[in-house]
């Protein structure tokens, strides 16, 4: 992009940007997770869950954002920031085993507890909590990215996005549909980094009118080509890397879109709206982690009164359940924050 990066804004004390987009990330993802409710049309559905595929990548653009824009010793961010998400990934961890495996249905025994994390390190025990197995690796990395990025020039920053986005987006449609496959040790520019460089990277470009003109063709171009996937199940359906996946090249591009628009309206937003996104700040990562079990508790009160989610305009009842789901999970990581013991849990 021909865009001049202007100076890194970390050294401010509070962006009101970073506040909004990371609000609107943890609604998408609440809005992800609406799939049992409303009663059509399809096409509709379709376009909520389009809209929803560019939460995760806004969280991980905006952690990369703030993350790399630090600098300090490696103590101190193992003591500030490793730590703070170590805690709550074992806390929830445990939470879901023992909510939907029941753990310790028949004793709380030490084999019990050995077999529960050994399931814990072998993969996450609920859907959402994915997230933390990419994320606790970036946050490692996150030290030696901070060397790289104390020297490295916008050429060298783009070099390394650039092979992320060879190795992953564009590798995974290559070895999908042609009979290439690569045979070269290229993992260091694998996983989520791409979005960790693309979030610095981005979020110090002084948004123009030309930045916004391209972030709305990625925004529509990529938005397009996913709902396409979706509506039409274009192939391949046993495959989700190539065309569905988080780092997909058209779900990457359309992120890409997206978070620079945001950036460029929390700028503009009003103070009314930068006072509520700040307010909602502290508890974005909570709502993240509960709104599942919200969810779920709604559906089967929904029930319980005998009603069927399945009801009612799609085009109405996705987002008003989305709404209603946000505040209740926000609620209840607001009431958590004020226990002690606990706020480690939503940081």
């Amino acid at each position: 992009m021909a865009c001049q990066p202007t100076q890194p804004e970390a050294k401010s004390p509070h962006l009101a940007w970073v506040d909004f987009t990371r609000f609107v990330g943890a609604f998408l993802v609440v809005l992800a997770h609406i799939d049992v409710w409303g009663g059509g049309p399809d096409w509709v559905q379709k376009i909520y869950y389009t809209i929803s595929r560019n939460g995760v990548p806004l969280f991980f653009l905006i952690s990369g954002y703030l993350l790399l824009s630090k600098q300090e010793d490696l103590g101190t961010f193992i003591r500030k920031r490793a730590v703070k998400i170590i805690i709550p990934f074992l806390v929830w961890s445990i939470v879901y085993d023992v909510f939907y495996a029941h753990s310790f249905g028949e004793a709380f025994t030490l084999d019990a507890i050995l077999k529960l994390f050994i399931r814990i390190l072998r993969g996450p025990r609920a859907a959402g909590l994915w997230f933390f197995y990419s994320l606790i690796g970036l946050y490692f990395f996150t030290p030696i990215l901070r060397v790289f990025l104390a020297k490295a020039k916008n050429s060298d920053i783009l070099y390394y996005i650039g092979l992320w986005f060879f190795v992953m987006p564009v590798m995974f449609i290559v070895d999908e549909f042609t009979p290439l496959k690569s045979g070269f040790e290229l993992y260091f520019f694998a996983g989520y980094v791409g979005y960790f460089l693309l979030g610095l990277y981005l979020g110090r470009l002084k948004t123009t009118p030309r930045l916004l003109w391209i972030a709305l063709g990625l925004t529509v171009s990529g938005a397009a080509f996913t709902y396409a996937v979706f509506t039409l199940n274009l192939p391949p359906t046993d495959n989700e890397l190539p065309f569905r996946s988080y780092p997909s090249l058209n779900i990457a591009l359309m992120a890409i879109g997206v978070f620079i628009l945001l950036k460029a309206a929390g700028e503009r937003i009003s103070a009314r709206l930068a006072r509520f996104s700040a307010i909602v700040k502290p508890s974005t990562f909570g709502i993240y982690l509960v709104h599942s079990i919200i969810l779920g508790w709604m559906v089967a009160g929904w029930e319980a009164l005998g009603f069927q989610t399945a009801a009612g305009p799609s085009i109405v009842v996705i987002p008003l359940v989305a709404v209603i789901a946000f505040l209740l999970s926000w609620g209840a990581v607001a009431v958590m924050r004020k226990i002690p013991l606990v706020r480690a849990a939503v940081p």
